[in-house]
């Protein structure tokens, strides 16, 4: 495994803090870097006896982030969505705050029977019917803007 540079612990210290939010305290945010360390290094440690499963291009992945206030049925109208096109969710965040919700999702186009542009013009659609705030953009176009 590459060693991590002090820039690359800062980063996933700052990703910590933003998940976690009013609960980040140092000593959490240490654990939680300490703990997601010692996974990445037993990892590259342990040899791996499975075949690596095939990632999907960041051409094939796209970031969906929704925000508004809080109601029933915002998870299962946006993945909903989603499921109607044949898009696989790969990971996904949601967090709701009072009465604040917000999500975040990578999803995999790849297997879509529907395009980048018509995922997107459907997901943020269902999204203004639930009032929230919905941003589609490509993984690879995601990264561009967050890079430090």
């Amino acid at each position: 495994m590459a060693e991590l540079s002090e820039q690359d612990i800062r980063q996933l210290a700052e990703e910590a803090i933003r998940q976690l939010g009013r609960s980040a305290t140092p000593e959490i945010i240490e654990g939680v870097v300490k703990q997601a360390m010692n996974r990445l290094e037993q990892r590259s440690e342990t040899p791996s006896l499975k075949p690596t499963p095939s990632v999907p291009s960041s051409r094939d992945r796209v970031i969906i982030t929704a925000f508004g206030k809080n109601k029933p049925g915002i998870l299962a109208g946006l993945t909903g969505v989603l499921a109607s096109c044949n898009c696989d969710i790969l990971d996904l965040s949601q967090k709701i705050l009072q009465d604040f919700f917000t999500i975040m999702l990578l999803v995999d186009i790849a297997g879509s029977n529907a395009d980048f542009e018509t995922v997107k013009n459907d997901i943020t659609t269902r999204g203004e019917e639930l009032d929230l705030k919905v941003i589609v953009q490509h993984e690879e176009i995601f990264n561009a803007m967050h890079r430090i």
